[in-house]
């Protein structure tokens, strides 16, 4: 994959949301069942090895009709200490089931991500998904790759030789003070996988979030997510903060 031309990170992300926004308004067109979306937002946080503090902002299109759901998006870096521009893509696909009067979902997935100008890594694999009234469960499986990127293998003595992980648990476990039908709600959650990280079983999440829908198909949304290193081990360690703040839109 080659890196992309250095440009300003603000237009780069205005050109391809811009893309996303045709597409979508087109996809409505084409079926009046169906109903596009777009999700957009922005962290803000430090990691004790992310060189100070980053900012960054991710844009996802959706597309939802009857019980099949289509989501892709990327992640783009406006502030960090590595010179990455676009850090982050993923796509993913999920049908709705219904046993009995329980509706699940069931997800599968494909994420690319970078870390640096040197290592990248790729996930894919699927869940499953619950939500009960105040609670939203979701467990699955993950097969993890990094590898070495291809300008790193040009530029340096490295080899070749990607590493891998097969069937990493992934789960999510959310309360809700609030339904998910209410105007506003808030609530905490504890899981290991975000739009666009994996983490491994034992260094979970811990967040707290909030939202307010200003009309029908506005909501706007606010997270504070608090990582340790190794939560589920004996001694965990802080690792570090983050303060996300979005809008979801469904046309």
């Amino acid at each position: 994959m080659k890196n992309l031309p250095k440009m300003n990170t603000r237009t780069l992300a205005l050109k391809i949301s811009g893309v996303l926004f045709i597409l979508m308004g087109t996809a409505g067109m084409i079926s009046i069942t169906a109903q596009p979306g777009l999700t957009a937002f922005a962290d803000a946080g430090k990691y004790t090895i992310s060189d100070g503090m980053f900012v960054k902002s991710a844009f996802l299109g959706n597309y939802r009709s009857g019980i099949n759901h289509l989501e892709a998006g990327f992640q783009t870096n406006l502030i960090n200490g590595k010179n990455i521009v676009f850090s982050g893509f993923n796509i993913n696909g999920s049908r709705d089931l219904k046993i009995k009067n329980t509706v699940l979902e069931l997800n599968g997935f494909w994420l690319w991500t970078a870390y640096s100008q040197n290592i990248k890594e790729i996930n894919y694999g699927f869940s499953l998904s619950m939500i009960q009234k105040h609670f939203e469960v979701l467990l699955g499986t993950n097969f993890r790759t990094y590898g070495i990127r291809k300008k790193a293998l040009h530029e340096t003595p490295i080899k070749d030789g990607d590493a891998h992980e097969y069937f990493n648990l992934m789960y999510s476990l959310s309360y809700n003070i609030r339904t998910v039908e209410s105007r506003w709600n808030t609530g905490f959650t504890v899981t290991n996988i975000d739009y666009f990280l994996i983490n491994q079983e034992t260094n979970p999440y811990l967040n707290i979030h909030g939202s307010f829908r200003v009309s029908s198909p506005v909501c706007l949304f606010t997270e504070v997510w608090y990582k340790n290193a190794g939560l589920l081990n004996m001694s965990p360690n802080y690792f570090g903060f983050v303060i996300r703040g979005g809008i979801k839109w469904n046309f």
